[in-house]
């Protein structure tokens, strides 16, 4: 968990490390059998998932763009396979979270150095640090050191909050308000650099929605004590607050580039109706392509993007099949966990991260949702008699 917010190198290591970690267990314990036994449907269905990228196989030309595609998604099935053959005491929630936490910090560490030495390698080193809220230091810019995506770290960022603001194990933590205040702060505070609009919204979500369910005029104040300083942070990162005013227009047009991408990808797509069993991923990047060039999206044509929303992409290369498919492992993972405590914060998060993001285009995103998805399945899922 430490270094999903890391180097993917340091994150391939920390998985097999892991998987050497549970073959052994397994070689110890015997229950292994009847754990994954108990959850073959949810093995079932991230096969199915998994199969989707399998499917491209035959629907594409170019072979070994696939295989890497592949060999991506892969954990999608290789790490529940692992985390699931565990028994749910093999786990300590609070350490997880923990070291999630310190993982995070690491990064953070990471990335403000370089922006240290960015600042005091200039001759005007005091004037360049009025540039530490401008764009240069943040967003992209900002997590370059991790060679990372800053939204990924963003939504990291908030399923740590969340854990620490709610989860029961905290509790005495969030009794010396002080000291809980003082360690969200640096978190807050690099969450609003990424200028990640959809981990700002998370938070935000999650946060009512925890106030509304459990109603006092305390947590009403904390959340509009909360939206102030978004507000406030958005004016000061002028970045972040320039990506909020492109969502919607003052006439309620939306604005944001993304959702026009989406309805010329429709459009194209529609062109070449296969409905059912979409056009395979090789040939999806030729729609993409297409359609940035037809609506003239010049950033999104020259940096070859693909469609920044994971329901798309499943829709466009595997039609209402993927689609279905998808949206069947988001049902069968509410319906395991009862949405209860954590798994409601990353049901939030994945749900709407899915929207702006392609989750599975990048091994990060595959190793988070995989990780996730079967321990909070795991953890949360109600007791089967053996």
């Amino acid at each position: 968990m430490g270094t999903l917010p890391l180097l993917l190198k340091i994150n391939t290591i920390a998985l097999w490390i892991f998987i050497l970690g549970s073959l052994i267990l397994c070689v110890k314990n015997n229950d292994w059998r009847v754990n994954l036994k108990s959850k073959k449907r949810i093995l079932w269905i991230l096969f199915a998932l998994l199969s989707l990228y399998f499917i491209g196989l035959f629907s594409s030309k170019d072979f070994s763009a696939i295989i890497k595609q592949i060999i991506k998604t892969l954990p999608l099935l290789i790490v529940p396979l692992f985390v699931l053959s565990h028994n749910k005491g093999d786990f300590n929630l609070k350490n997880i979270y923990i070291s999630l936490g310190i993982g995070l910090f690491v990064g953070m560490l990471i990335c403000w150095y370089n922006i240290l030495i960015s600042i005091m390698s200039k001759e005007k080193y005091t004037e360049q640090a009025k540039y530490f809220f401008e764009w240069i230091y943040t967003d992209w810019n900002l997590v370059a050191p991790l060679d990372g995506h800053p939204s990924y770290f963003a939504i990291l960022i908030v399923l740590f909050l969340c854990a620490l603001i709610m989860n029961e194990n905290f509790k005495k933590l969030r009794r010396n308000r002080l000291k809980l205040a003082l360690i969200i702060f640096p978190y807050f505070l690099f969450l609003i650099e990424t200028s990640s609009r959809i981990g700002v919204i998370s938070l935000i979500i999650i946060l009512l929605f925890y106030s509304i369910k459990k109603f006092n005029y305390k947590r009403l104040l904390g959340m509009i004590v909360l939206l102030s300083i978004v507000i406030l942070f958005s004016i000061k990162f002028d970045y972040l607050g320039s990506k909020f005013t492109k969502v919607v227009s003052m006439d309620g047009e939306i604005k944001i580039e993304r959702y026009h991408r989406w309805k010329e990808i429709i459009k194209v797509f529609k062109a070449e109706n296969n409905w059912v069993l979409g056009v395979g991923p090789s040939d999806a990047r030729k729609i993409y392509k297409s359609a940035y060039d037809n609506g003239n999206f010049d950033l999104a044509f020259n940096n070859n993007y693909n469609a920044h929303n994971q329901y798309l992409e499943f829709f466009i290369s595997n039609g209402i099949v993927g689609f279905l498919v998808y949206l069947t492992v988001l049902g069968l993972f509410l319906f395991e966990t009862r949405l209860k405590k954590e798994a409601l914060n990353f049901f939030i998060v994945i749900v709407l991260f899915s929207m702006t993001e392609s989750v599975f285009g990048r091994s990060q995103g595959v190793l988070i949702f995989a990780f996730f998805y079967s321990f909070l399945i795991l953890y949360y899922q109600p007791k089967i008699e053996k």
